[in-house]
This record gives C-alpha cells, structure tokens and sequence, in this order.
C-alpha cells in the first residue's frame, strides 16, 4: 500500500433511512456501519484514511474515535468537513488540500457500502497498479440495478462512463452492471477531472462519476460476490445487510465448534464468543459476551454484556451485564440484573430475580425469590417466594447471609440486615434484626383461633 491513501464518504445525511441518527451510525450486529467498513481498512494499511463528514459532523467523529478500532487507527484518521453536501465529487474535492503531493493513488468507498472485503479490495488496488491506469472502478452484475448508477460501454464493450439512476435513459436502466461506489484513482489526474465536472444533474451535485468521461485511460473490476457491495440507503436495505453479517457469525461459529440449533431464529453480534461445544437453542439473542465451553443456552434467552463460564444452562432467561460462574443452572424464567455475580455451581430457578449482588458458590435459590443488593455465601438454601427487602422508599440497603444458612419459603429478610453462619430461618418469618450464627429464628405473630358461631350454624347446623 505504497503511496495510497483512503477516502471514506460519510457526510450524506442519509435522507431515505427517515431517522435523526446518521445513516452511518446505524448498527449492524453490533458495530456501526462505518466501524465495519473502517476494520477492513484497517487491515490494508493505508498511508492516511480520510474521512469526509458532513451531517451532524461531530456526532459521526465523536463515536468514531471512541469505537476500538477507531483508538487503533488514530494517527492515521483525518477527518475533512463538507460544509454543505453538494454530491460525491465535492467531498472528493475537499479532501484535496489535506492531501499529500506525495501520494500517488486514491482509494474512494463509500461508508454506506460497508461489507466490502480485504480480498476484493486487494485486487481492485493490484488490477489498477498491473494496468497503469487513472481511473478503476469496481462493477457488479444486478438482477434489479434498480437505484445504481450503470456500467455504460460503447460497442466494443469499453468502459465509457457512469450514468445515474435519475439520469439515465430507459435504454440505460436495463444495463445489469453496476458501480459499486468504490474506485482508486490516480493523481493528480483525479484533481484535474474533479474540476472539470459540472452540476448540470437532476440533483443539481457534483457526481464523482462524472470525473469517469475525462480520464484517458480507465477500467472496471467485477465484484463476484454480491453481498460485499450491498448499498444502504433504506432501513429495509439495513435489514438486508444485517442479515448477510448475522448469517456469517453464526458460519464462523458452526465452523469453530459451536453447536447452533435453528440458525434462522438465533440472533448473535460481532462482539460475542463462544468456546467450541456450546449449544444455542433456538429463539436465542446473544450480545457483547463471552461463553464458556459445553454450555446449553436457551431455548429463547436473552444474554447481553455478559461473562458465562463452563458447563453452565441457561434455560427462558433474561441476563445482562451479569457473571456467571461454571456449572451452573439459570431459569427457567430468570432474570439476573447487572452487577451480578454468580459463582460455580449454583442453582437459580424459576421466576427468580437477582440483581446487583454477589451469589457464592452451591447457593440454590430455586423459585419465585428476589435478591437485591446482596451478599449470598457459599452453600444456602434460598427457600421459594424469600424477598430482600433492599428499598424503604428513599435509598437501598444492603443484605448480607453467611454460609450454610437456610431459609424457609416465604421469608422476608428486612435490609440493612447481617445473618450469621449456620442459621436457620423458619418459613413465614419477617427478619428485621441481626441474627448470630447457629441460630434457629422464627419470626411469625402466634397463631389465633376464634370461633365465628353464627358461621358454624350456617355450615353445620345446631
């Protein structure tokens, strides 16, 4: 990648996408759709990478530069402002003063064409260095070019010029190849074309492509897979291309050792590892976290920035941003709160919450309880319907319960509260006070009976 910069255009508003966010920040399995495009930049090693920008300018650098491999590439980022977006060949146009005299090529792409790869990329650049020429482009053949710019040859099949959608004739539209927004360029003959173009256009913009008619000598390079060059410029465009990124990770998964059941139902992001004989049952969302190996997770569970060991199931459960330690067993119907922490071997059943609290090792707590704010240790027995109640309507208070403490069913343990080791805690108690370790606690009112004679008559008689 000897004197070759990159341009990136990311300046458009992306009108069509009819939302506030920039078209260029959309995400796509869990990265925008510039830091997908940016990661195989990346990989080229370019001298600089320019990235125009233009709507809501500072939003679209701000996320840029925080994105992982927007830190990598740093030093090598210039971003160029288009004031006002006046079409493809005016953001090339503005790039031209940051450039240096010595550079020889430009590679152009588009930020809204995201899934371009490393290997068509290489050849473009190969095939335009090997033919000595000023302008290539790299073309696709469409079933429906319906919206692109098409391939125009003259009768001997040379490559002439590019003719918008909006502009061509119905003779033109029927043309299958297409531009791909991607092109390298030599200079400075891409300076001294860039000012030879007019804006006499339906839109009334400087096309880049119409820089096309006054290079001498130019050529188009076919792209064989389609995917790698879908455009989005409508959010039905953005579903398409996450589609094609979802069925690739899940490839990349299968083929790694990850058992995947029902791939058209499970939904997981770039972000996500997972070691090899992990089953993913179906209806399963997994983002931005690590799994373990030999897990079973799902059918339809939701885990989001989230660490799961080994050997651990997961079963009609909802975490995030929670740990989960091996072998153990979560749900069904869980729902495990952030800053949670659940060590080895530890059982959390039905319609059980647990939320910003650490549960230590052979803790079972297996139906209808909610643990907030506490400290769980190793071997308790968490009886169905206990509540800490953490909250008294202005802060939470915290609940701490010591080793080998078991709790009945329906227990209350009121915080702040400390419960020594070894304590049994009877079904029914509300406990509001400290409790000693290797004590038996049971807090229920008495029981009353009283006879109702008027009721006893009615049901029994005299």
């Amino acid at each position: 990648m000897k004197n070759i910069s990159c341009v990136i255009l990311a300046a458009g508003q992306g009108t069509r996408m009819k939302s506030e966010i920039p078209k260029v920040l959309f995400d796509i399995c869990g990265k925008t759709m510039i830091e997908h495009l940016l990661e195989t930049v990346k990989e080229l090693d370019f001298n600089k990478i320019y990235i125009v920008v233009g709507h809501k300018a500072d939003l679209v650098k701000q996320k840029i530069l925080e994105s992982s491999v927007g830190k990598k590439l740093k030093d090598k980022l210039v971003f160029v402002l288009q004031g006002k977006q006046l079409g493809s060949g005016h953001a090339v146009k503005v790039v031209e003063k940051h450039v240096s005299k010595s550079e020889k090529y430009l590679l152009v792409l588009s930020a809204d064409v995201p899934l371009i790869s490393k290997e068509t990329l290489n050849k473009l650049i190969t095939q335009h260095f090997s033919n000595s020429v000023e302008c290539t482009v790299l073309s696709v053949i469409l079933e429906n070019p319906y919206g692109y710019g098409r391939i125009v040859r003259d009768i001997s099949k040379k490559f002439v010029a590019i003719v918008e959608e909006v502009d061509a004739t119905e003779q033109q539209k029927l043309i299958k190849e297409i531009n791909a927004g991607i092109y390298v360029f030599s200079l400075p003959s891409l300076w001294q074309a860039l000012k030879q173009i007019k804006p006499d256009n339906k839109k009334g913009e400087y096309y880049l492509t119409d820089t096309i008619k006054f290079f001498s000598s130019k050529q188009t390079v076919l792209c064989e897979n389609i995917n790698e060059v879908k455009g989005v410029n409508t959010k039905k465009d953005l579903v398409e291309v996450i589609e094609v990124v979802r069925k690739k990770i899940l490839e990349n998964l299968m083929l790694s050792g990850v058992i995947i059941v029902l791939p058209q139902t499970v939904y997981i992001d770039c972000n996500t590892k997972i070691e090899p004989d992990t089953k993913i049952l179906q209806g399963c969302v997994i983002t931005n976290s690590e799994i373990g190996k030999s897990c079973t997770i799902g059918p339809h569970s939701f885990i989001s920035d989230s660490k799961i060991g080994n050997h651990t199931e997961i079963v009609y459960s909802y975490i995030n941003f929670a740990e989960i330690g091996d072998k153990c067993s979560i749900g069904p119907f869980s729902r495990i709160r952030p800053q949670t922490k659940i060590c080895d071997e530890v059982k959390i059943g039905n319609f059980v919450e647990v939320k910003k609290s650490k549960i230590s090792s052979g803790v079972k707590i297996n139906h209808l309880s909610y643990i907030g704010d506490a400290i769980i240790e190793e071997n308790v027995n968490v009886g169905a319907g206990t509540i800490t109640c953490n909250y008294d309507g202005i802060k939470k208070h915290k609940t701490y319960v010591g080793k080998n403490v078991f709790i009945g069913s329906n227990v209350n343990l009121v915080a702040p509260i400390k419960i020594g080791n070894n304590v049994v805690i009877g079904a029914g108690s509300t406990v509001t006070k400290d409790v000693p370790e290797n004590t038996l606690v049971i807090a229920r009112a008495q029981e009353v009976y009283k006879y109702n004679h008027r009721i006893i008559k009615k049901l029994f008689g005299n």
